[in-house]
């Protein structure tokens, strides 16, 4: 073989198993990094806050889960057409929010003096997952800035994370400081070429149901393409972990830190959405939030912490409506 070909061939290989990838590595954190081109910022007297305000009409104060950012909104955009407005922050080292070890009470006191710059006077708090504290710390704190109260598989007391959860991939992936965007990259590729094996690892993780159960539920969304979507879309609020790897860590601290969250001066009109097939937000956090509202309503509903993309998937939708709804709000101009 002439030496120039074995050059050739060299240089090719080169290109392919290390140039290329680190290619492909550079344009997709780029673009996962756009939204940090999203929403404002502000100065509160405790430091800065990323937020995104879209829509007219009530507002809908978002509360993320973990890790995530002001792009989790999208599990309540869809009420915008419906006459709401959304609000979401990104809370400390999560997207441009620096991080600041503040405490939920902490935070509540931001969110109070963003509302306040923002000549918001009122708003329906709705806690997801890891944002569940901060929704309950909200509406506990200021019962006259809170119109209602929305969770869903929003923590409400002690927290535990799930056994199997410190030797699964996606704990790896939460948790690595140094490949930690590697591995989101690696998540969005399995997205795409090996959906159902990625989707399946994910609902083993996430929720209690059994061999049967995981399995049907993996059909369900693979061969679903709003479910496929709407998880497509989800996963990618989680990464690249390089922008919201502080504020995940400092969530974590928090929520092992919780013992019961304090609800007794909460007498708005509460929707409590929970699965009694969570792995991660415990039923234990309906239960302890049904018995302690007074003016709360409980749903149940099947998929575990994938609840907005299993079986009762309009379900959920349709009764979060009806009840932003039967809300009175105050007139708006």
């Amino acid at each position: 073989m002439h030496p120039a070909f074995i050059v050739l061939i060299v240089v090719s290989a080169i290109v392919v198993v290390i140039i290329l990838p680190r290619i492909l590595y550079v344009r997709w954190i780029n673009l996962a990094s756009k939204v940090m081109d999203d929403g404002e910022v502000v100065e509160t007297a405790t430091g800065k806050i990323h937020y995104k305000l879209i829509g007219e009409g009530p507002v809908l104060f978002f509360m993320h889960g973990g890790p995530g950012g002001i792009d989790q909104a999208l599990f309540i955009e869809d009420t915008v057409e419906e006459g709401f407005s959304v609000l979401s922050v990104s809370r400390p080292g999560y997207l441009r929010t620096p991080f600041t070890p503040l405490s939920y009470e902490k935070q509540v006191d931001q969110y109070v003096e963003l509302l306040g710059k923002l000549a918001i006077d009122r708003v329906v708090v709705m806690g997801y997952s890891a944002g569940g504290p901060l929704a309950l710390h909200f509406a506990n704190k200021y019962p006259e800035r809170t119109y209602a109260l929305v969770m869903e598989a929003g923590v409400s007391t002690k927290y535990e994370i799930p056994s199997e959860a410190p030797d699964s991939f996606w704990m790896k992936l939460f948790t690595s400081e140094k490949i930690q965007d590697f591995l989101s990259l690696i998540t969005v590729i399995a997205l795409r070429v090996a959906f159902k094996i990625t989707i399946k690892s994910i609902i083993k993780l996430e929720t209690l149901l059994n061999k049967e159960e995981v399995k049907q539920f993996t059909k369900l969304v693979s061969k679903d393409n709003a479910r496929r979507k709407w998880l497509v879309d989800f996963l990618n609020t989680t990464v690249p972990m390089s922008i919201r790897k502080l504020g995940l860590d400092h969530d974590i601290e928090l929520l092992l830190s919780i013992e019961n969250i304090p609800v007794d001066n909460i007498d708005v009109k509460s929707l409590l959405i929970y699965s009694k097939e969570d792995n991660d937000v415990k039923w234990v956090n309906a239960e302890y939030l049904k018995a302690n509202l007074e003016s709360s309503e409980l749903i149940e509903v099947h998929g575990g912490h994938l609840m907005w993309i299993g079986e009762d998937m309009d379900k959920i939708k349709s009764k979060r409506l009806e009840f932003l709804n039967s809300i009175k709000y105050k007139k708006y101009a």
